[in-house]
C-alpha cells in the first residue's frame, strides 16, 4: 500500500458515538479480491448519469465494482438512519445541506481532510459556499456533487394563445403580477403563477430580491426582524390571497404545483433546476414549457444549493471509495453526470453539460442566475426552525393572518431554535 493511501486510511477515526453504533461496514470483498461499493443516491431522473459515472470507473477498475442503489427520498433518510446505527451504511451516499449537522455528529461520516489534502480532489473547483457547507468542525465530510438554482418556468401554449411575450430578464415583479392577472382565466381553471407555501422554489426568493434575509448572516436572528423580508413575503401571499392568480393553500393539499403545470392549468411557477428532467419527461411540458431567470425585484436573486457525496465512516473499503469519489468528482466524471441532464455538475466548466442535455429548453438561465445566487439558508438545525417558519405561516397562506402579524412569534420560535444551536 502506497502512502498516499496509507496517509487516507489513518486520517479518519471510527469510534463509538451517542448519536449512532459504530459496527462493521458494509462493502463486500476484501484485500486479496474484488471489492463491492454501494453507492446510495434517492432520484431516479439522476440514476443515468450516476450509473453512466460507476459503469466507467467499473471498466478501469478491475479490483472494484461500484453498484449504484436508488431510493426514493421519502424513504432515503430513514433506510440510512437504520443503517447508521446497525453498522452497515452504503459506502458512499448523497448528503443533503439538511442533514448534515445530524450525520457529522458521532463519527459516521469519513473525515474527508487528510483524503483530499494528499489526493486528487481540488475543492477550489467548486462553489465555495458549497464546500463550507459540508464542512463542520473543520473537517470535510463530503464533496460537492452538483448545485441547482431556481428559474422561471412558463407554458408557451398559455402565452401564445394569450396573445403576450414570454417572460425574460427585463422582467420585475410588477410585469410577473401584470401578466399572471392577463393569464388567469378562472372560466378555464387556469392559473397565471403559482404561489404555494414553499420556501427554495418560492417566497425565499422574494426575500433576498427585496433586500431582505432568512436569517442573520451570523445566523443568530430570524431575517423576519426586517421590514424587507416582511414585506416581500406579503406580496408573494398576495398573489393568492388578494389578487387571486394562484390557487388557494387548500388547493395545493389536493394538487402538487408541478401537477397544475404539467396538465395545462397553469403558466407560470418557480422550480428547481433539479426538475427540468421531470419537464422533459412530460410529453406535454417537453413541448410547451421553457424557462428563464426569476424577475427582478429590488436585486436579483436565485436560492442555489447542492448535494455532496459522502463516504460512510465504518465503510470495510475507505481506500476503493475513496478512488470512486475522486472519480465522481473529477471533471470526467461531473461531466458525465451533466450530459445525463439529471443535475448541473458542481466542477467548475462542465456545467455547460447539463445544458448541451437539454436543447429544447433555455437552461443557460440557471447558469446564469449563479452570478447573484444565494445560498439556500442553513444553520446547524436547518429543518427545525424551517418547521417554526412553515407552521407560523400556515394562516398566512390560508388567508387568515397577515405575515406582519405572525412575525414576533416567527421571530420568538426561530430565534429559540438558533440559540439552542
Amino acid at each position: 500500500m502506497n502512502n498516499k493511501i496509507l496517509k487516507r486510511i489513518l486520517g479518519v477515526s471510527v469510534v463509538a458515538s451517542s448519536l449512532f453504533l459504530a459496527a462493521c461496514g458494509n462493502g463486500e470483498g476484501g484485500a486479496n479480491g474484488d471489492v463491492t461499493l454501494t453507492y446510495s443516491i434517492w432520484d431516479s431522473v439522476q440514476e443515468p448519469g450516476m450509473q453512466a459515472a460507476a459503469d466507467v470507473f467499473n471498466e478501469r477498475n478491475d479490483d472494484i465494482h461500484v453498484n449504484v442503489e436508488v431510493t426514493p427520498w421519502d424513504q432515503y433518510w430513514t433506510k440510512l438512519d437504520s443503517s447508521a446505527q446497525g453498522g452497515n451504511m452504503p459506502d458512499i451516499f448523497w448528503m443533503h445541506s439538511n442533514e448534515i449537522a445530524k450525520y457529522s455528529e458521532g463519527n459516521v461520516l469519513y473525515d474527508l481532510t487528510e483524503a483530499i489534502e494528499t489526493g486528487d480532489i481540488d475543492l477550489e473547483n467548486y462553489p465555495a459556499e458549497l464546500n463550507e457547507l459540508y464542512q463542520v468542525d473543520g473537517k470535510i465530510l463530503g464533496v460537492p456533487k452538483d448545485y441547482g438554482t431556481i428559474g422561471l418556468w412558463y407554458n408557451k401554449e398559455i402565452f401564445d394563445e394569450a396573445g403576450l411575450d414570454y417572460p425574460n430578464e427585463t422582467w420585475t415583479w410588477d410585469d410577473l403580477l401584470e401578466n399572471a392577472i392577463e393569464l388567469t382565466d378562472e372560466e378555464n381553471g387556469v392559473y397565471g403563477f403559482l404561489a404555494p407555501l414553499n420556501r427554495e422554489e418560492g417566497y425565499h426568493n422574494f426575500i433576498y430580491q427585496n433586500g431582505g434575509q432568512v436569517l442573520s448572516d451570523d445566523k443568530s436572528q430570524s431575517g423576519f426582524r426586517s421590514p424587507e423580508t416582511v414585506e416581500a413575503v406579503q406580496w408573494y401571499v398576495d398573489l393568492s390571497t388578494v389578487h387571486g392568480v394562484s390557487p388557494d393553500s387548500g388547493a395545493f393539499a389536493e394538487n402538487s404545483p408541478m401537477s397544475y403545470f404539467q396538465s395545462g392549468r397553469a403558466a407560470m411557477f418557480f422550480q428547481g433546476s433539479w426538475m427540468t428532467g421531470e419537464m422533459a419527461n412530460n410529453e406535454y411540458t417537453n413541448e410547451v414549457a421553457d424557462v428563464t431567470v426569476l424577475p427582478a425585484g429590488n436585486e436579483r436573486a436565485s436560492i442555489f444549493n447542492g448535494l455532496a457525496n459522502s463516504i460512510s465512516a465504518t465503510t470495510d473499503h475507505p481506500e476503493e471509495a475513496i478512488r470512486f469519489l475522486e472519480f465522481l468528482s473529477s471533471e470526467e466524471g461531473m461531466t458525465l453526470q451533466g450530459q445525463e441532464g439529471g443535475a448541473i455538475p458542481a466542477y467548475a466548466g462542465t456545467d455547460s453539460s447539463f445544458v448541451e442535455a437539454y436543447p429544447q429548453f433555455n437552461t443557460q438561465a440557471f447558469l446564469d442566475m449563479m452570478d447573484y445566487g444565494v445560498i439556500k439558508p442553513y444553520s446547524k438545525y436547518t429543518t427545525r426552525w424551517e418547521n417554526v417558519e412553515n407552521n407560523a405561516l400556515i394562516p398566512v397562506f390560508n388567508g387568515d393572518a397577515t405575515v406582519k402579524e405572525v412575525a414576533d412569534q416567527l421571530v420568538t420560535e426561530v430565534e429559540a431554535v438558533l440559540e439552542s444551536e
